[in-house]
């Protein structure tokens, strides 16, 4: 997996319990949450119970996966 860069801290709009932090993947920005880099998640925050949404769409998803692909086929 290409290196990335985290972010900002993620909270609940609610709140502001922290949810995790971003982590940028080129032009994707995943969720780091308890070091797990999370592309979907549907959950409620555990302090207010309110919604919690995170999506990175797959066409994201298949460009990076292409990109990095490619930069392996240049190391080989």
């Amino acid at each position: 997996m290409p290196e990335g860069k985290l972010g900002n801290v993620v909270t609940c709009p609610r709140c502001g319990n922290e949810i995790g932090h971003e982590y940028y993947l080129d032009e994707i920005t995943m969720l780091d949450c308890g070091g797990v880099l999370i592309r979907r998640l549907e959950a409620n925050c555990k302090q207010c119970g309110q919604d919690i949404f995170w999506i990175v769409p797959n066409v994201h998803l298949e460009r990076l996966i292409k990109r990095a692909r490619e930069r392996d086929n240049k190391i080989v």
